[in-house]
């Protein structure tokens, strides 16, 4: 008997995973049935979808509170759905705040298998409880939270991380950077703001700040930035019209080639910046909430970093510049320092490849469905 699962994935990353999972769960079950909340991606590899979350943008706890009534409607209209259809199983991704609320109401009727853990490290290890109280199986992409869970008496494996079969470069980096118009010797610097337009929004301008000031030292630089949909066209044109002077321009390129492209790259926190490492090119980490999200973060937080990169290595590697040290005067002069210094560039880049040595090899996904399966056939037997 084929499995049904109703997969919950909020944003535009977990949209990306549970895409990959579903069709890693087919390839392995080619019956199974799938039903969920996602997005695109989820819905081309045969989600049916009854929200798209990835039209919604939040950034932070600030904006989720303006937000409540949404979120609470397709919280609601999202357990109707999974009691109404009955799958063998929910599977949840990431998202905690959502997703740890919606186990609370349905695991008792339904078994729930987490793929891709609540950081629970870095906010103090006060969600423990409700894990081993509601999920029945984690599926974890980091290799130190599988012995985390494991202590605290949760079934847990580790599948690796998913950005590794998810590294898409069309061409060659000397192709790429033809495609650019860049000479052998010329070197790029990449503004990646991010992709929800709140966040866009709030960094963008201090990104392309930071550009204007870093070409005034180093005017041999030239400069790329890529826009998003769901951001007005009026907010870049405004932008750039603030910076006449700075060669910058949008190329026909995904982030992945850009960002393997350039030399250097100013990132905005969040899975980019694990991507841009991965990819080997040194940036600098962004990150700007609006001050409530950043008022309650800072209390609660209990890892020195905020970049992934970092909490991997154990160290800082990435220079962060975070809220009001976030200035564009002195982003220019680190990435010029940064730029200049041969020897601490080289250093970032060896260091990026000893992050990559830690996330386990090529095929994520493929073992996490594995897992799914695994767990579904236990539980059967146990039954």
């Amino acid at each position: 008997m084929a499995y049904r699962f109703f997969i919950v994935a909020c944003e535009a990353s977990g949209d990306s995973h549970g895409a990959h999972l579903a069709k890693e769960i087919r390839a392995l079950m080619p019956e199974a049935g799938f039903q969920g909340i996602g997005g695109p991606k989820m819905n081309g590899e045969g989600v049916l979808l009854h929200q798209d979350m990835t039209k919604i943008s939040a950034l932070g706890f600030g904006d989720v509170i303006r937000q409540y009534f949404t979120y609470l409607r397709i919280f609601n209209h999202t357990i109707e759905k999974i009691k109404s259809w009955k799958p063998d199983a929910v599977i949840v991704i990431d998202s905690p705040a959502f997703n740890l609320r919606l186990a609370k109401k349905i695991s008792g009727e339904f078994p729930i298998i987490y793929y891709i853990s609540p950081q629970i490290w870095a906010w103090g290890m006060r969600r423990i409880a409700v894990i081993k109280r509601h999920i029945s199986k984690m599926i974890v992409i980091l290799p130190f939270e599988e012995d985390l869970y494991k202590k605290a008496g949760i079934d847990c494996s580790f599948a690796g991380h998913p950005l590794l079969d998810q590294m898409q470069i069309s061409d060659t980096r000397e192709h790429l950077r033809e495609k650019l118009g860049l000479k052998p010797n010329e070197k790029a610097v990449a503004l990646l703001a991010g992709s929800r337009e709140k966040e866009v929004r709030r960094i963008f301008p201090i990104m392309i700040e930071s550009a204007s000031i870093l070409h005034k030292k180093m005017p041999e630089l030239r400069f790329f930035y890529l826009r998003r949909h769901n951001v007005d066209a009026s907010f870049y044109e405004d932008a750039l019209t603030a910076f006449p002077s700075l060669p910058l321009s949008e190329p026909a390129m995904n982030f992945q080639d850009l960002a393997h492209s350039v030399d250097f790259a100013l990132v905005t926190s969040g899975t980019a910046t694990l991507e841009t490492a991965l990819l080997g090119t040194p940036f600098f980490l962004l990150y700007k909430a609006s001050w409530s999200t950043y008022f309650l973060g800072k209390r609660l937080i209990r890892v020195p970093y905020l970049g992934l990169v970092n909490l991997l290595a154990e160290k800082r590697i990435v220079p962060e510049f975070i809220q009001e040290f976030a200035k564009p005067e002195t982003i220019a002069h680190e990435a010029e320092v940064l730029m200049k210094n041969p020897e601490l560039y080289k250093n970032m880049k060896e260091e990026f490849l000893k992050i990559r040595d830690k996330l386990g090899k090529e095929g994520a996904s493929k073992r996490a469905a594995q897992q799914v399966l695994d767990f579904m056939s236990g539980r059967k037997k146990s039954v």
